[in-house]
C-alpha cells in the first residue's frame, strides 16, 4: 500500500490552503456544495452504482468508491444512498483530484480508473489528505483543539459544532495531529450469521486503529470484546456519552501494560482513545 510522504503531505497542505484562500473560505464549517460551485463542478443525477457495474472492476475495489470525477465534463457522480457526511467528504475528495495539479493534469487525459492500481491508490490517499486539510482548515485545527481539554469530548464538540464533519473523520484528524502519544481504536458489532450484524449483538470486534505520530506499539485487529467488556457496555448502554476507563494489554514477555482510555459510541461504532500503554507498577507494601 503506497504512503503519502512528508514532502508530499506538505505540498498537499499548501494546495488545500491555496484552495481555501482563492475561494474565500475563511472559517469553518466548509460548505461542500459551495466548494463544488467554486470549482464549477456539477453533481450529476446519474447512478454511480450503474457506472461501476459497467466498469467491470473487482468487487473489493468497486465497493470502496463512493464518488467519481469527470474532469472534462466538470461533473461529480455519487453512489446511491450515501449518508450526508460521506457525501460531503466525497465532495472535497473529488475536488482534491481536480485541484491538485499533478492529478488533474493526468486525470484530464486518462480517467482515474484507467490508471495502474498503485497510482490509483496513491491518488486516492492524496485526495483524502486534501479533503481533511480543507475541511479542518489546516493549521487552524490545532487552535480549535487547544481551546478544549484533550480527549474525545473536545473532538465530539469540534465535529458537531465547529467543522460539521463526521465523528470518524474528526477523531482520525484529532489523533493524527496530536502531540500526545495516543491511539484511536474503532470497534463494530461482531458479525453474526455469515457476516450479517444482528441488532443487539453482545460482542464487539476491533476493526482498525489510528495512531498519533509518537504512539508506539501494534494492536491486533479482530480482537473481540464480550458482553462483560466495557467496550460492549458503552455500545449497548451509554451511546453518545464519553466514558472514561482503563485498558490492559499483554506483551510477548507476558507482563501487562495499562493505558488510560475513554470510549464513545455513536450507535454504529465504538471509538476508544487510549494513551501510550505503560507497565503496571507493582504494589509497594507498607
Amino acid at each position: 500500500m503506497p504512503k503519502v510522504s512528508v514532502a508530499m503531505r506538505s505540498d498537499i497542505c499548501s494546495q488545500a490552503a491555496k484552495f481555501l484562500s482563492e475561494h474565500g473560505f475563511e472559517a469553518p464549517p466548509l460548505p461542500p456544495d459551495q466548494a463544488l460551485q467554486a470549482r464549477k463542478l456539477e453533481v450529476t443525477q446519474l447512478s454511480l452504482d450503474d457506472l461501476l457495474i459497467k466498469a467491470h472492476l473487482p468487487p473489493e475495489h468497486s465497493k470502496r468508491i463512493q464518488a467519481m470525477l469527470d474532469t472534462q465534463e466538470r461533473a461529480v457522480t455519487f453512489r446511491n444512498g450515501l449518508p450526508v457526511q460521506q457525501r460531503n467528504w466525497g465532495s472535497l475528495h473529488e475536488i482534491g483530484h481536480e485541484f491538485l495539479p499533478w492529478q488533474s493534469q493526468l486525470i484530464y487525459y486518462c480517467p482515474l480508473l484507467m490508471l495502474p492500481l498503485n497510482i490509483q491508490e496513491q491518488f486516492e490517499m492524496e485526495a483524502d489528505v486534501f479533503a481533511a486539510e480543507a475541511f479542518f482548515f489546516g493549521d487552524r485545527f490545532a487552535k480549535y483543539t487547544a481551546q478544549g481539554d484533550w480527549g474525545l469530548a473536545t473532538a465530539v464538540d469540534l465535529a458537531d459544532n465547529v467543522f460539521e464533519t463526521s465523528l470518524h473523520a474528526t477523531f482520525r484528524h484529532y489523533v493524527e495531529n496530536s502531540e500526545k502519544a495516543c491511539c484511536l481504536l474503532v470497534w463494530r458489532p461482531e458479525p453474526k450469521d455469515g457476516g450479517l450484524w444482528i441488532p443487539g449483538a453482545n460482542s464487539m470486534m476491533l476493526q482498525h486503529y489510528i495512531k498519533s505520530p509518537t504512539f508506539r506499539g501494534h494492536i491486533n485487529p479482530g480482537q473481540i470484546a464480550d458482553s462483560d467488556d466495557i467496550i460492549t457496555k458503552v455500545f449497548c448502554d451509554t451511546p453518545n456519552k464519553v466514558v472514561k476507563h482503563t485498558m490492559e494489554f499483554k506483551r510477548n514477555t507476558c507482563d501487562t501494560l495499562v493505558a488510560d482510555a475513554e470510549s464513545y459510541s455513536n450507535s454504529y461504532n465504538v471509538f476508544t482513545l487510549i494513551s501510550q500503554p505503560q507497565p503496571i507498577k507493582p504494589m509497594v507494601s507498607a
